[in-house]
């Protein structure tokens, strides 16, 4: 059986340059380099990185002065930033710059006096430090509901602040911008609800092109390959999404590693394509084409 990668599979550059800085920090000092948060979603990269003394820190506000923490691809509220850096830690920022992009659209958006909209899981590290760049009553979080249809506000949920509660009125001006990983269709389909609503909203594009090519690649591979193998964590938001994509268009397994594949889930297969998500290191993705080269 032969197997085809996805043109665009793996760490995409913000997660790359992330690790980048991280390895680089800790091969310059002694110490330990401390994570806000976990710097990838892959144990397997996790378990690498802290051999490499880069290790996520449960708690902040336990580190002394001098101690380096390093902020993630997915960036945090401003006022975290400044929290770190008050207590004289050596603050790393290695957001991501589309991400950072999408701080300073929010901010001036609030600035202009807009409302902010945005695409995304209300509860992933990405959105919420979009969100801190905006005051509680000036933004939302929206998401998908659970009805398949998405031609009217019925088919997505708004998540408002508690000192907002209730969604502003038709002649608001709104901004809507989406977090960098979202499925682009989708927010078409909002943005296309959102006008209908609010005649003065302005969409900004904000999924990053690392996403769209890997969606883009799905088709391609759907196209020639019996089965299509997702390789990433559980825990990656993005891996779930291209998971889903992925189930859409052909039949499709997920695995975290290649310990995970089964020669009995290539039954009747001649060709699979491989595809992973952002946060998957290049060493698993190998083992896994290994594997699925032996079946």
């Amino acid at each position: 059986m032969k197997f085809i990668r996805a043109k665009h599979a793996g760490f995409c550059w913000g997660v790359r340059r992330a690790v980048e800085m991280a390895e680089a920090s800790a091969a310059g000092s002694d110490g330990i380099v401390w994570t806000d948060g976990p710097l990838i979603h892959n144990r397997h990269e996790v378990a690498r990185l802290a051999e490499c003394r880069i290790r996520e820190c449960a708690d902040p506000s336990a580190l002394v002065s001098g101690d380096s923490i390093l902020i993630r691809a997915h960036g945090i509220p401003p006022a975290r930033k400044a929290w770190l850096e008050g207590r004289g830690l050596r603050v790393l920022d290695a957001t991501c710059p589309n991400v950072r992009r999408i701080h300073r659209i929010v901010t001036e958006a609030v600035a202009a006096g807009e409302f902010v909209f945005i695409f995304g899981d209300k509860d992933h590290a990405e959105v919420i430090g979009i969100c801190g760049c905006c005051p509680a009553d000036r933004v939302a979080t929206v998401s998908v509901a659970d009805s398949a249809a998405v031609d009217s506000l019925d088919g997505f949920v708004f998540h408002l602040g508690d000192s907002c509660g209730r969604l502003p009125p038709p002649e608001t001006a709104l901004c809507l911008v989406s977090q960098t990983t979202q499925e682009e269709s989708r927010f078409r389909q909002l943005a296309s609800v959102v006008q209908a609503h609010w005649p003065r909203t302005r969409v900004v594009r904000t999924i990053c092109t690392a996403t769209h090519d890997r969606q883009g690649d799905l088709d391609e591979l759907a196209a020639v390959c019996d089965i299509l193998v997702v390789v990433g964590s559980p825990s990656s938001a993005n891996t779930g999404r291209l998971a889903r994509l992925a189930a859409e268009r052909c039949r499709t397994i997920v695995v975290d590693s290649a310990d995970d594949l089964r020669a009995s889930d290539f039954s009747g297969c001649t060709c699979a394509g491989i595809t992973a998500g952002a946060s998957t290191p290049e060493s698993v993705l190998v083992a896994v084409e290994r594997r699925i080269a032996e079946f």
